[in-house]
């Protein structure tokens, strides 16, 4: 099977969607099939006919804006013309690829990572969620022969908000983490200057308006003014440094309001020090608003570390092991998970049995979508 991906962003470049599509198609390679992928080059470096891995890549120097990239049609017809299957992935590539599949007769698949829908309302103003909501709805609106989407609350989402009620196959995402890369030199602790009897609650990630870090800041402003905090415990943020003005807001916001000797902040860290930290922890905080899987998530429960997490959207079906949910954006229900923690420790948790993600059913699975459409 010749597979042609028309992809944004691609291999090296970093990113959730970027690792999915590589993975994919570097399990595709191994199992016989040809797969050419078009998409925006990464630096001098990636520009121009490339392989990597087995994958034929033509890295395009498309004009980009707020992060998303501009394909044009010459860079990509003749990949279409060549395959037996088109796959994509939103936002900037639908439109395009769903044109030239049709013109061409080529069976379509388009990836949806997440489908926000009127959530883009809870986390903008609305001028700004307005344009970002008419844009999903633009690319999720094309037309495909197979809408392919990362969880069961993807799916719900792309039938309520897209009006796809049919041909919506869900896949999920892999995501297998071995410990033993964690990095043993690493000290969580020392990162944070603490002392070893400290417990710290982790939280790991972007401080973007989805991830719910403004509702963790009032659960924890509610505790400081209940004088509820136990002596021992930190809250530690291993931030990213995007957006820029959302990260020193939320820092600055937090000092204002007196919290510096119980709320920590550092930056990002590689993954092998970063699945050590997750290890280290005593527990992990994800409050998102909004997710289309949850790898933060996962990553905790599969690196045995208890879990507080938001009940919103995709995370109740990937999480795991000794964890805690809260309802989604009720900051005072996160500030009761955090006291029945700082008072009971793990007895606090529920225990859910394991689930797996495994790389070998994601491969097969999206493989079946593109071989029933080539039959």
């Amino acid at each position: 099977m010749k597979i042609a991906m028309i992809l944004p962003h691609f291999y090296p470049y970093v990113g959730g969607g970027e690792h999915l599509f590589y993975c994919l198609a570097k399990g595709f390679v191994a199992k016989g099939h040809q797969v050419r992928v078009v998409t925006r080059n990464v630096g001098e470096e990636y520009l121009g006919d490339k392989v990597v891995d087995g994958i034929e890549v033509k890295y395009c120097p498309w004009k980009e804006m707020f992060g998303h990239p501009f394909p044009k049609k010459k860079d990509i017809v003749d990949a279409v013309k060549w395959c037996d299957v088109v796959h994509t992935s939103t936002y900037t590539t639908s439109a395009i690829t769903s044109r030239l599949a049709r013109k061409y007769k080529k069976p379509s698949v388009i990836t949806i990572h997440e489908v926000r829908g009127n959530k883009w309302y809870w986390c903008d103003n609305f001028i700004n969620a307005t344009i970002f909501y008419m844009v999903e709805q633009w690319s999720c609106r094309q037309k495909f022969d197979v809408y392919h989407s990362v969880s069961d609350s993807t799916s719900r989402d792309i039938k309520k908000f897209c009006g796809k009620n049919k041909n919506v196959i869900r896949v999920y995402n892999a995501n297998e983490v071995d410990p033993s890369l964690a990095n043993p030199d690493f000290s969580l602790r020392e990162y944070f200057g603490l002392n070893a009897t400290d417990r710290i609650f982790l939280y790991y990630g972007r401080p973007g308006k989805t991830k719910g870090i403004q509702v963790y800041e009032k659960a924890l402003l509610s505790l400081k003014k209940k004088n509820a905090f136990a002596d021992d415990v930190k809250f530690c943020f291993v931030l990213g440094e995007e957006p820029k003005d959302l990260r020193k807001a939320f820092i600055s916001h937090i000092e204002k309001e007196g919290l510096s000797d119980k709320v920590l902040f550092q930056h990002s860290l590689g993954r092998p020090d970063l699945m050590a930290a997750i290890m280290q922890a005593d527990y992990v905080v994800v409050p998102s608003i909004t997710e289309g899987f949850g790898f933060s998530a996962l990553e905790a429960c599969q690196l045995g570390t208890p879990l507080i997490y938001s009940d919103g959207c995709s995370l109740p079906e990937v999480t795991y092991g000794k964890v805690l949910d809260f309802a989604n954006r009720d900051a005072d229900q996160l500030e009761d998970r955090i006291k029945a923690v700082m008072d009971k420790g793990i007895d606090a948790f529920k225990d859910v049995p394991a689930k797996t993600f495994k790389m070998e059913d994601m491969i097969d699975g999206v493989e079946k979508i593109l071989l029933d459409l080539v039959k």
